[in-house]
């Protein structure tokens, strides 16, 4: 039955998932601009001076529109979350004023530089503007993780009974609580994982076209070794990323797991049929004491499962274990691809192996898809609580009628759907219209105009 609760929360997931499809984009492909301009800076060479103006295109259209989904997206914590802004919002607050005053405000003067004033300053200003994006769009990345870690893992704050809220004790206990810096790193690894395989799939997709030859040869080749480093990395970022949730959150890991009950040697199951009803699984296939290890770095290492907790206090089982899956599974491929790539690269094969091209254009979807289903098992894992073991999610939502949610909910939907729509066709024209050659005659025109040329 639907209910003021469950709309919100549908809402707020709707959004999130649509605003996180440019979030990792913005925040990969902001460093890989900042790279190609200190190469130009350094080299003069006017390849990285085209693939730098070509993907800024991209990198504008795609920052545009996620900036529209993610301060409408903000409007919730006081239409449908009141509750939660009362309880906690001296808390949570304080990062997010930190994000738009330290972090939106210097990429966002950076880039009307960088795209505005590109012909009027120097190529070591230039990449200066650039570096200034890619660190704003990591500090903004790294404020609002901060803001969710305090979620997972909140620290630094008191209860103040008589106003009936927690409060902020110290700033820094809550900003870097204990999950906050392994999220964050798992997060900007991830970003940098979908910049490569975006940059791959495009200049794939000139390749198979035969346009463009030279950009598309030269960005694949650095987006290759970014997606290789980043994707092993990744692996060994999940990894302590697992341990620390079995460490805070013993209920999240058993939900992920299927995990039942406590036990030495506890399997890592690549497979499984969830019966919640009769708390155990119908089928199964693991790798005993593989979980334990993984937890602990012990095989012989206890893992808590979920019948040590009350049921109202589990996360949702058969929906996190393959969510957390299917993102594990997508790594997995997504490592073994880039060495693949990477293989083919060094044996001079790529450029005539029309499969690996057009595989590694389909697969584009892949890491938005892998950073989601992330996303999903964070926030879904730690049902009920929407701040872990301090404010549960029945508890922190507005006092709304149905009707009223029904319609907000329409209307994100919509305007979010469109917005997704927009970025998609956006970006498809800019790359399908794009031409190096007619596009560098036009460039030394304009900077002719500009007295840029003499």
């Amino acid at each position: 039955m639907l209910d003021v609760l469950l709309l919100s929360r549908i809402q707020f997931t709707f959004t999130a998932v649509i605003h996180y499809l440019f979030v990792p984009l913005t925040i990969g492909l902001a460093v890989f601009i900042a790279y190609m301009e200190f190469k130009y800076w350094r080299t003069s060479n006017p390849l990285y001076d085209k693939m730098s103006r070509f993907w800024t295109k991209l990198f504008l259209i795609n920052f545009a529109i996620g900036l529209a989904t993610g301060i409408t997206m903000e409007f919730q914590f006081g239409t449908n979350w009141a509750a939660y802004s009362r309880y906690v919002g001296d808390i949570f607050g304080a990062p997010l004023a930190a994000e738009g005053v330290f972090a939106f405000f210097l990429e966002s003067t950076f880039i009307g530089l960088l795209v505005f004033g590109r012909n009027k300053i120097s190529k070591g200003m230039r990449f200066f503007a650039a570096l200034m994006i890619a660190v704003g769009t990591n500090l903004s990345a790294f404020w609002i993780i901060a803001a969710n870690s305090w979620q997972q893992t909140p620290a630094g704050y008191a209860i103040n009974n008589a106003m009936n809220r927690a409060e902020l004790a110290s700033f820094r206990e809550a900003v870097f609580n204990p999950s906050t810096m392994v999220r964050y790193s798992h997060v900007v690894i991830g970003a940098l994982i979908t910049a490569a395989i975006f940059v791959i799939a495009i200049s794939a997709y000139f390749l198979i076209k035969n346009k463009n030859v030279m950009l598309a040869k030269k960005s694949m080749q650095v987006a290759i070794v970014i997606g290789l480093v980043f994707t092993v990395l990744q692996g060994f970022s999940g990894h302590t990323h697992g341990a620390l949730v079995g460490e805070t959150q013993p209920e999240k890991l058993a939900a992920y797991e299927a995990h039942w009950e406590t036990q030495e040697r506890a399997p890592l199951l690549l497979f499984a049929i969830p019966d919640t009803a009769n708390e155990t699984n119908r089928f199964e296939i693991g790798i005993p004491g593989l979980l334990s290890y993984l937890t602990f770095s012990d095989f012989n290492a206890s893992v808590t499962g979920l019948q040590e907790f009350a049921a109202e206090d589990r996360p949702p089982v058969t929906g996190n274990f393959y969510a957390f899956r299917i993102m594990v599974g997508l790594g997995i491929f997504m490592i073994a691809w880039m060495i693949y790539l990477s293989f083919q690269l060094r044996k001079g094969r790529l450029w005539d192996n029309h499969l690996a091209l057009k595989v590694s254009l389909f697969i584009l979807p892949m890491p938005f898809l892998a950073n989601i289903f992330g996303w999903i098992v964070a926030e879904w894992g730690r049902q009920p609580w929407i701040v872990y073991g301090l404010l549960r999610t029945e508890d922190a939502v507005s006092h709304l009628s149905v009707a009223e949610v029904a319609i907000s909910l329409t209307l994100f939907v919509t305007i979010y759907l469109f917005l997704l729509y927009l970025m998609i066709y956006l970006m498809q024209k800019e790359v399908r219209k794009f031409d190096m050659d007619k596009d560098i005659k036009t460039v030394i025109e304009d900077d002719k105009k500009e007295g840029v040329l003499g």
